[in-house]
């Protein structure tokens, strides 16, 4: 077909060339797209999550240690679907312990994100105690105002 060996041997070459970028680009496009972790899956999870394992509690406003008050709101992620169920059911038990963790603090004490996490960790472990079914995995703030 070719008439000179070199004008093949380019052709070939080129040839291969193409199809190797071809697969390349595909490989790492699916399996990009496959990664456990991509975006779409993060969407899936946190959707799952917030569906599945996440309970809100109500508004609590409360005082403090000293003559100040609070009033806080949190959202608390479990380990599975019964121990949702259980929080659920044990809400009355959640809202005494905040309201026993809180009145022993002061202003002072929930300053800033160190006393953010020292709170959202106690609250963690108190009703961590109380649960059968499974455990509180995060508790997170989503409403805190000190007056």
């Amino acid at each position: 077909m070719f008439r000179s060996r070199g004008l093949k041997i380019f052709f070939i070459v080129v040839f291969s060339v193409i199809v190797i970028g071809l697969a390349g680009y595909l490989w790492f496009y699916f399996m990009d797209s496959n990664k456990i972790g991509s975006a779409k899956d993060k969407n899936n999870d946190i959707k799952y999550i917030i569906k599945n394992l996440t309970v809100d509690t109500d508004e609590i406003t409360t005082n403090l240690k000293d003559d100040h008050y609070i009033k806080v709101q949190f959202k608390i992620q479990v380990s599975n679907k019964d121990a949702k169920k259980e929080l659920t059911d044990r809400e009355f038990q959640v809202k005494n312990a905040i309201i026993y963790i809180l009145s022993g603090m002061t202003p002072r004490d929930l300053q800033g994100p160190k006393g953010l996490t020292r709170l959202e960790n106690l609250i963690k472990s108190k009703i961590n105690q109380d649960l059968e079914s499974g455990q509180v995995t995060h508790v997170y703030t989503t409403e805190k105002i000190i007056q």
